[in-house]
């Protein structure tokens, strides 16, 4: 479980798209104040969980900073989260089918042709991974 500005870090790291330096996060001026220390201190927090990983280095002026990308999906993160409180595979099944017939105009078929692509896409992954349908 994550606290409310773990969370934020979290998706904040997800919208990037690209692992970042600490110096990068803090430097992204916008609705994010972390101070230095705190954000370093949520980082460690993160990689304890296992949310984050350090994934490079980079040389800055003689020192070299570690660079830090989120080590599961935003998806993966909120199916485990709904999992560890209790949520049945199923359950999810029946959210991702609710969820894609209210998010747009599109008529059942073509919500199960979208369904079907994400899941064959999973699939496809867990092959590739190893994972066999546990992350």
């Amino acid at each position: 479980m994550l606290t409310k500005r773990e969370d934020e870090l979290m998706n904040f790291l997800w919208d990037a798209g690209k692992p970042l330096l600490v110096e990068e996060m803090l430097n992204t001026g916008g609705e994010h104040a972390w101070n230095e220390t705190y954000l370093r201190a949520m980082l460690k927090s993160l990689e304890k969980k296992g949310a984050v990983e350090c994934c490079g280095f980079l040389l800055r002026s003689k020192l070299y900073a570690r660079q830090f990308k989120p080590k599961i999906s935003k998806e993966e993160f909120y199916m485990q989260l709904a999992l560890d409180r209790g949520a049945k595979a199923e359950t999810l099944f029946q959210v991702a089918a609710a969820a894609a017939m209210k998010s747009g105009n599109e008529n059942p078929d073509e919500v199960k042709q979208r369904l079907e692509k994400i899941l064959e896409k999973e699939i496809q992954e867990n092959v590739r991974t190893g994972t066999d349908g546990e992350k």
